[in-house]
């Protein structure tokens, strides 16, 4: 399998790697990365892991400018994408398909061997994403099921046709996003490494596809100007990675360039949620996989990271939430 971008503006190739079929590692899993700075373009880093089947990229870059990148590969390929930072970005394919992409949204599309064009504005904040790509043979093991959403991406992929799981890109939850954060953050190495990522992998997969079988598609936000959007995709990304520690509301606000009720009415419309009530989610989601971790941190002091100065007002908001109290989480595991 072959992958290359480059320059528009003189042709040059800006990246370029080879892998091995099927996504083969020696040594069961490869973990690769590499940064680089253009001086055209700007920079940008990349890290790669791989293991047979499964291939997955993290993507970091701050673009100088208006930006067309060409790009190509000779495989067929699954992808689970998910914008999770920065500007928006788009990519025409084969001539033929357009793909959109606001910051945190995803979706998972099949390319049957492809080129085409990426295009990109002047990016004044980190552009992230995260890829997972599958190869025919080991999607096809995973998604042979009695669903209509499945039956039809796997009868396009056998004719050979570009196919989106949904026809409108999904924001991502918190769940996955926590999901997103262990695969980044895993310290295992070897076999240990390989079987944790792949079931974080297939995790991540299943609540992607729990959240397209269910109805609605991306929230409207027709009372938005569309230069707020950005700063609002991005006012959620803040949250997500300083949960430990979050902004105050005005802090969020001036640094996200918004004044105090554009975040609050902005946030609420975009993502159905207040700017505190999704704190409050990523929080809970932590908590939830904290007592199913082996960590044994005590039930109070998870109370107190979520927020709640009584354990037994944590209890009753996660039972409310989860259907179980914590105890019997941790317990049932």
């Amino acid at each position: 399998m072959r992958m290359r971008l480059t320059d528009t503006r003189n042709w040059e190739p800006v990246y370029e790697r080879t892998y091995p079929d099927n996504f083969h590692a020696a040594d069961g899993i490869e973990d690769h990365s590499i940064d680089f700075d253009h001086a055209g373009l700007g920079a940008a880093s990349v890290r790669e892991i791989w293991f047979e089947g499964v291939h997955l990229n993290f993507g970091k870059s701050r673009v100088k400018g208006n930006t067309t990148l060409h790009f190509e590969s000779d495989t067929p390929v699954i992808e689970m994408h998910f914008g999770l930072a920065g500007t928006a970005h788009s990519a025409r394919v084969n001539n033929l398909h357009d793909f959109v992409f606001q910051p945190q949204q995803h979706n998972i599309f099949y390319m049957p061997g492809f080129e085409g064009y990426l295009k990109t504005g002047r990016q004044e904040v980190l552009h992230e994403v995260f890829e997972v790509h599958f190869t025919e043979a080991y999607f096809k093991r995973l998604a042979h099921a009695p669903y209509t959403l499945l039956e039809k991406f796997l009868e396009q992929m056998d004719r050979g046709n570009i196919v989106m799981m949904s026809r409108n890109n999904r924001l991502i939850t918190p769940a996955m996003t926590r999901l997103i954060h262990d695969i980044r953050t895993c310290e295992r190495t070897g076999v240990f490494k390989r079987l944790y990522l792949e079931a974080k992998v297939l995790e991540l997969l299943l609540l992607q596809i729990e959240q397209f079988m269910q109805e609605g598609t991306v929230r409207e936000t027709a009372s938005l100007k569309r230069c707020d959007h950005d700063k609002l995709y991005h006012a959620k990304y803040l949250l997500e990675q300083h949960r430990d520690a979050p902004y105050s509301l005005q802090t969020l606000a001036r640094e996200v360039g918004l004044n105090d009720f554009k975040l609050k009415k902005g946030f609420k419309e975009m993502f159905g949620n207040t700017v505190f009530g999704y704190l409050h989610d990523l929080r809970m989601e932590e908590a939830r996989q904290l007592l199913l971790d082996s960590t044994g941190k005590p039930i109070h002091e998870i109370a107190s990271y979520c927020g709640y100065e009584h354990a037994q007002h944590f209890t009753r908001s996660f039972k409310k939430k989860y259907g179980i109290t914590p105890g019997s989480l941790r317990n049932n595991k």
